[in-house]
């Protein structure tokens, strides 16, 4: 489930419609599908590996929200 819900965030950004501009790494991997697929493919790994210690995780959501303004 957590990887769908990364997906429509994914497209929420690309649509536009929280921002008049889409951040600049999702602009520019929309730009380039392959390497957007790519990335998203080494992100779906990274998920579905569970090596990642969950405290890290947390951290690095975390600090993603921060960089694009989310308020979560």
């Amino acid at each position: 489930m957590e990887i769908f819900r990364k997906l429509r965030a994914y497209g929420r950004v690309l649509a536009g419609t929280r921002y008049r501009r889409p951040p600049d790494l999702v602009r520019l991997l929309a730009k380039r599908p392959a390497i957007m697929a790519g990335a998203s493919a080494y992100e779906t790994g990274l998920l579905a590996s569970g090596r990642v210690d969950g405290r890290l995780k947390a951290l690095g959501q975390i600090k993603t929200g921060a960089l694009i303004g989310c308020p979560f």
